[in-house]
């Protein structure tokens, strides 16, 4: 695999620390730019390519939806994650609207996590 960049949108430090820490396994494939700041990883986005965007999406912050509707209109192949503590299924409209989007559910195994990283990475 060619070193592939993904954008990481987490509000909390914590998981965004294990979920950045946890693909640092493949550094020289993998780098991350990993942010809470929604209007920075907007920029990084208009400016920088890269290869897939991990955000967490919420009922109650759409953030992510935003980021991902943000991201797909520069890139509309964009490959997109969303890490989620409420059910996929919540959001089936708007994966619907914003299609190829690949949903995980919050706990998450860290192992499971990178397995899906690489396998939508791969697609």
């Amino acid at each position: 695999m060619s070193e592939k960049t993904i954008i990481l949108y987490e509000n909390y430090p914590g998981v965004r620390f294990v979920l950045e820490r946890s693909l640092s396994i493949y550094e020289g494939e993998i780098t991350v730019h990993a942010s809470s700041v929604k209007e920075l990883l907007k920029k990084k986005i208009k400016m920088n390519g890269f290869d897939l965007l991990i955000t967490e999406i919420s009922q109650t912050d759409l953030d992510g939806i935003e980021i991902s509707s943000f991201a797909r209109k520069l890139d509309p192949e964009i490959k997109i994650i969303w890490v989620t503590a409420s059910s996929c299924s919540v959001f089936r409209q708007q994966k619907k609207r914003l299609g190829n989007i690949t949903c995980i559910e919050k706990p998450l195994e860290i192992r499971n996590f990178r397995e899906n990283v690489l396998e939508v990475l791969e697609k």
